[in-house]
């Protein structure tokens, strides 16, 4: 076997040597760069043409380089061709999401402008309306202390007209009675008016009649309307001493309110009594000896 450099290896290395002087000229300088799909498909295309041949290869390139113009090889180069270096590269990518963030906050910032603006139109619209309510709110408030206070008025009247009303009336508290069907007044006049010799037969009674059913040991209040305010005095004024001895007694007629207004102070003017401050209630409030209101806190 005789050795030496393979079959076809000369006229190989002439192929290669006759393609780089054919390629040479500058302006198909970048031919070198081709995708080798392009190759391929260059080898396949043509008709019996092969690569192994110098002349084949040769021509096949020559064609395809041909058919190329200027701006395609141009632009498959900008495609295929390496940046100068890593940095060069990091930078044109930083440089291209810089540009991005910027496009995006630019955007983000006019999204967020005509948020804000919509949420300022919304926030004044509330604001409004808020003021409106706390308006509405406060002459409402307004109007409820005036209505209170001429509910407070119109109670006070109500209270005063019903005293009038009973200006002329006492309670007999104690008096049993001997039958559901007894005559009160004439009751009231042999067990009370006979008591009271000075006025007994000038007193007329109106009114007669038992408040209540009462209970076993509590007998209901028998209530008394008298035709004069005098003669209705003088049985409160004699009443102490007219009726020491008996197991009833005789009371003022009272409203609801007054009732409440002498119960609450009862304790303490009995405490000023014993002390030896007399007070008396009448017209719905504790009083002096010369009439004028008593005040146990302090003076509203």
């Amino acid at each position: 076997m005789v050795k030496g450099r393979p079959l076809g290896s000369k006229n190989k290395s002439k192929l290669d040597h006759t393609t780089q002087t054919r390629l040479r000229p500058s302006t198909r300088s970048h031919v070198t760069d081709l995708d080798p799909r392009d190759s391929g498909r260059a080898t396949h295309s043509g008709e019996g043409d092969s690569l192994e041949s110098p002349s084949g290869a040769s021509s096949t390139l020559t064609q395809l380089v041909a058919g190329l113009s200027d701006s395609e090889l141009d632009s498959r180069m900008a495609s295929n061709a390496e940046p100068a270096s890593w940095r060069d590269a990091f930078d044109a990518f930083k440089t291209s999401l810089c540009k991005e963030l910027e496009k995006g906050l630019e955007t983000l910032e006019k999204d967020l402008g005509a948020a804000i603006e919509q949420l300022d139109v919304r926030v004044s619209s509330v604001e409004t309306k808020q003021e409106e309510h706390s308006n509405g709110l406060r002459r409402a408030a307004a109007e409820i202390n005036i209505f209170r206070s001429e509910v407070a008025f119109c109670r006070e009247e109500v209270n005063r007209l019903e005293r009038q009303s009973r200006r002329c009336n006492f309670r007999v508290v104690g008096l049993a009675g001997k039958s559901p069907e007894e005559d009160c007044a004439s009751l009231v006049r042999s067990q009370i008016l006979s008591k009271f010799p000075s006025i007994t037969n000038a007193v007329e009674i109106e009114k007669c009649y038992r408040e209540g059913r009462g209970q076993p040991n509590k007998p209901a209040h028998i209530v008394v309307r008298v035709a004069s305010h005098e003669h209705k005095v003088d049985i409160m004024k004699q009443r102490r001493n007219a009726l020491k001895d008996c197991p009833f007694f005789i009371v003022d007629d009272l409203t609801k309110r007054d009732l409440a207004e002498k119960r609450r102070w009862a304790s303490q003017a009995k405490s000023l009594w014993d002390s030896g401050v007399k007070l008396r209630f009448y017209s719905g409030r504790w009083r002096g000896s010369l009439g004028e209101i008593y005040y146990f806190g302090p003076n509203p």
